[in-house]
């Protein structure tokens, strides 16, 4: 009796191997998103733009801690209050936390302004 196939591999073998049309699309993004690649000089994003559902192609992914804070240039404690306040929603995997990239976008959207801020609170 064989050792069963642990999610990784039946995941990559789905993805390599099926002729489902989601499988098929999902190598045609890949393939295009590599060409792509190796054709331009492509300066990195602030936030991943080659995470797209080959479906829909809307933004789609997850960042981590690590990535969130580099981002926003912000502390591990800021992102936990971010998270016990409610501010940015996330998942919680084993410990790990996750955070969606639309989520991220909507929060730097809600808080954007145009215009500087000049007042201060002494008066200046």
């Amino acid at each position: 009796m064989s050792e069963p196939k642990s999610i990784g591999e039946i995941l990559a073998d789905y993805f390599t191997n099926s002729q489902e049309p989601f499988a098929v699309a999902f190598r045609n993004h890949i393939a295009s998103s590599t060409q792509q690649t190796n054709q331009e000089n492509i300066s990195t994003p602030l936030l991943p733009t080659n995470t797209t559902s080959p479906l829909t192609g809307k933004l789609v992914g997850w960042l981590d801690n690590q990535d969130i804070m580099q981002i926003l240039h912000i502390s591990p404690r800021t992102l936990q209050t971010f998270r016990s306040n409610g501010t940015l929603p996330f998942s919680r995997i084993k410990g790990k936390f996750y955070y969606k990239v639309s989520d991220l976008e909507a929060l730097l959207e809600k808080n954007y302004s145009a215009k500087a801020n000049k007042t201060s609170k002494y008066g200046n």
